[in-house]
C-alpha cells in the first residue's frame, strides 16, 4: 500500500537554489526523514501566504494551541493517511506516520534502539530551549532568502508577534550577543552528547558521529535540520554554531549532508476533487 503512489511533500518556498532551497527547521525535519528512510517522494514549494489556503482546501484541521494554526511541513499520501484528502501536517506526527508506513528493513528505522525515542524527545527539548534566542539571531535575516510575497508576509507577521520590526531586532547587537551566549550553552550540551562519556574508546571519543554512535536516528535528524536552518539563514552564524565544542558538531553535520541535500521530484500537487 505504501508504495502505490509517492508521498508528496509540501515545503516552504525560498529564493535559494536546489539543494539549499529548503530552509525551515520544521520542514527540513520531514525532508530529512524522507531522505533517511529512502522513501520516494515528490515535492512542491509553497509561498508563505499560500500555506493556509492550501491546507484549508485539503480539509487539514488547524494545529491546536499553535501561534500559526496552518503551517508546513505537510505530506499528502492518500493510500496511507485516512483523511478526506490524505494530508497530514506537523513534523513529529509526520515522522511517526512515515515510520509506521515505511518499515524496516526496506526503509531504515528512525528509532534503532530501545532508547532512541527517548533520545529524540531529549534532543527536541534542548532544541526548544535554543529556539527563542535563535529567533533573535536568525529571523531578521530570513526575508532575504524568501520569495517576494513570502518575505513581505514574514516581515509583517513576525513584527506583529514580537512587537518590533525585524530590522530593529537585527540592529540590537547587545541582544543578539546575549542570545548567542544562550545558544552556545545548549549547543555545548549537544556537542557533549555527540562526544560521549569520558573514557570511552580512549580520550572520550565514541565511535561514529551520531548521538548513538555509528547508527543515526530521529534525534540526529532533528539536530541536523536545526543546523541547516542556520546554514541557509546565514553562513557566518552557521560557522559559529558548528565551531562550538571540539569538532563534534562539524563532523556530525558532514555525516548528515546526504539527508540534508536530498530532493524529491518537483511536481505540482492537485487534490482529488472527490476527496
Amino acid at each position: 500500500m505504501a508504495n502505490e503512489t509517492p508521498v508528496h511533500f509540501f515545503d516552504i518556498n525560498s529564493n535559494l537554489p536546489i539543494p539549499s532551497k529548503s530552509w525551515s527547521p520544521n520542514t527540513l525535519r520531514t525532508r530529512l526523514v524522507l531522505n533517511f528512510k529512502k522513501i520516494p517522494y515528490t515535492q512542491s514549494f509553497i509561498s508563505y501566504p499560500d500555506i493556509a489556503p492550501l491546507l484549508k482546501s485539503a480539509s487539514v484541521p488547524p494545529l491546536h494551541g499553535a501561534r500559526v494554526p496552518y503551517t508546513l511541513p505537510a505530506i499528502a499520501h492518500p493510500s496511507s493517511i485516512g483523511t478526506s484528502h490524505g494530508v497530514l501536517n506537523d513534523s513529529w506526527p509526520i515522522a511517526l506516520h512515515l515510520e509506521k508506513t515505511f518499515q524496516s528493513p526496506q526503509h531504515p528505522t528512525l528509532f534503532p534502539s530501545a532508547g532512541s525515542y527517548a533520545l529524540a524527545l531529549a534532543v527536541a527539548r534542548v532544541l526548544n530551549a535554543i529556539l527563542p534566542p535563535t529567533r533573535m539571531i536568525l529571523l531578521p535575516k530570513i526575508p532575504q532568502i524568501l520569495d517576494e510575497r513570502g518575505a513581505e508576509y514574514f516581515r509583517r507577521t513576525r513584527a506583529e508577534w514580537f512587537g518590533r520590526s525585524l530590522e530593529e531586532m537585527l540592529s540590537d547587537t547587545e541582544g543578539v550577543e546575549k542570545s548567542w551566549a544562550d545558544v552556545e550553552v545548549e549547543l555545548k550540551l549537544l556537542a557533549d552528547m555527540l562526544r560521549g562519556p569520558p573514557g570511552v574508546n580512549g580520550g572520550g571519543k565514541k565511535k561514529g558521529p551520531f548521538f548513538e554512535g555509528e547508527q543515526a536516528g530521529y534525534a540526529d535528524l532533528l539536530f541536523a535540520a536545526f543546523l541547516a536552518w542556520y546554514e541557509r539563514g546565514d553562513r557566518k552564524d552557521w560557522e559559529r554554531a558548528v565551531s562550538i565544542g571540539d569538532g563534534e558538531i562539524r563532523r556530525f553535520w558532514d555525516a548528515c549532508l546526504p539527508w540534508i541535500h536530498g530532493q524529491g521530484e518537483e511536481k505540482e500537487y492537485v487534490f482529488d476533487k472527490e476527496g
